[in-house]
């Protein structure tokens, strides 16, 4: 019988613990029965962190051409970039999938011209009218989505991609062809651009053209073109990957343009470092107006803002300081709290800094950072109890959100 039990025992502690865990973030997919192209495509949308907690922000979006290929090493590079780097806003990331490689190709191809391998007759107007008049309508209705959008095509896509910039340049602000197929059908799109290039009036769009390690793809015959006109309304660039192969160019080139895009929404902290507070929170709120979004000021950026005031013997005017930045940046409250209630901590007292969080905390119950933020107070005043308690709801919160698997760590290991 003790054996029987040892042997038991020691089988339970074989088996894995069971518990409650986070599915990597693939996003969600949809189905949309499309009128125009007349049959069922399907979608793979990626919502950026804490969307299900910040409720007021607004985020940009980016169309993915042959998403099924291309989402999974997007959304991890999108993932380092805006949600943990910040080195750009945080986006919506909408993959297109496809319905094999012959129709994708036909699809991508413009109507004056014919499909690579089995010569079927493009049918680009038909899926570009799908991705104006189904796809984008159905984004924008369901998800807070900001009046900017980029699309991105690697490849036969990169030719959708100008094509498109030829044919409706208004319904994409932002244009990334990597490595784009210019040389389909004897560079028929060079033509187009012949007889298009600068002859419509837009909006200000962009193009960012590049091209990796490989015969020249007919491209530079397409940049012809573009030096040769002016262009109003139209700013592009071109970047060669002399190091990068057809294939490993797509994720590289698509994060320089992103950065790109971007660009003006990090600011190193050697120069923030010289500039006043004020300037910076203008720059900002320009950035929003620019890309007609709401987001919070960068976390980093914030507590460097409040860095400062205490390093300049400045601590009393940081008040009125946060009021004005919350007046005019209304969705960086949260964190600007936060950040404030850190360094009160420090400075002043936790006491205080609890104070501060508890003022605010009926406005943002369901965001895991500020719970978090007042379990660790609790935790300081050796209040365990009260800090058990707010860590709790954090997971409560984390497990409804679907979180990632990281965050999850994270509170578990502060659970007892």
């Amino acid at each position: 019988m003790n054996f029987f039990i040892k042997t038991l025992f020691t089988l339970m502690l074989c088996l894995p613990v069971i518990s409650f865990a986070s599915i990597f973030d693939r996003g969600e997919r949809v189905t949309i029965n499309s009128i125009v192209l007349g049959e069922q495509r399907e979608l793979q949308i990626l919502l950026p962190e804490n969307y299900r907690s910040d409720l007021k922000n607004t985020y940009p979006v980016i169309y993915l051409l042959d998403g099924d290929y291309n989402f999974h090493g997007v959304s991890g590079m999108l993932d380092l970039l805006a949600n943990k780097g910040q080195l750009i806003p945080k986006v919506i990331l909408v993959g297109l999938a496809d319905q094999g490689t012959e129709k994708y190709r036909q699809y991508m191809t413009p109507n004056n011209s014919t499909s690579p391998v089995k010569n079927n007759k493009g049918a680009a107007k038909e899926f570009l009218a799908f991705l104006n008049d189904e796809v984008q309508p159905y984004i924008n209705k369901n998800y807070r989505t900001a009046k900017h959008s980029t699309l991105v095509g690697h490849s036969i896509g990169g030719l959708f991609v100008l094509n498109t910039l030829l044919e409706a340049p208004d319904s994409f602000n932002n244009y990334v062809a990597i490595s784009p197929g210019v040389w389909v059908s004897d560079s028929a799109i060079v033509d187009k651009a012949k007889e298009k290039l600068g002859k419509t009036e837009h909006q200000n769009i962009a193009l960012y053209l590049s091209l990796a390690d490989e015969m020249e793809m007919g491209q530079y015959a397409f940049i012809n073109q573009l030096d040769s006109k002016p262009l109003n309304n139209l700013q592009w660039s071109f970047k060669h990957y002399p190091d990068e192969n057809h294939i490993s160019v797509g994720l590289i080139a698509l994060r320089d343009s992103l950065k790109a895009i971007f660009k003006a929404w990090y600011i190193p902290e050697s120069i923030l470092e010289k500039n006043e507070p004020e300037q910076t929170v203008k720059h900002y709120q320009d950035i929003q107006k620019l890309f007609a979004m709401q987001q919070p000021i960068p976390a980093a950026v914030v507590h460097l803002l409040i860095r400062q005031h205490y390093r300049q013997k400045n601590a009393d005017a940081l008040p009125q300081f946060i009021a004005d930045t919350i007046k005019s940046s209304p969705a960086s409250k949260q964190v600007l709290i936060t950040k404030q209630a850190s360094f009160v901590s420090y400075y002043d007292s936790p006491e205080s800094a609890l104070a501060l969080l508890k003022a605010n905390e009926a406005e943002f119950v369901n965001n895991i950072d500020y719970l978090m933020a007042i379990a660790d107070l609790y935790q300081q005043l050796k209040d365990k109890a009260a800090a058990q308690q707010y860590y709790q709801k954090a997971m409560q919160l984390a497990k409804k959100q679907k979180v990632n698997q990281w965050q999850l760590n994270i509170i578990q290991a502060k659970l007892v």
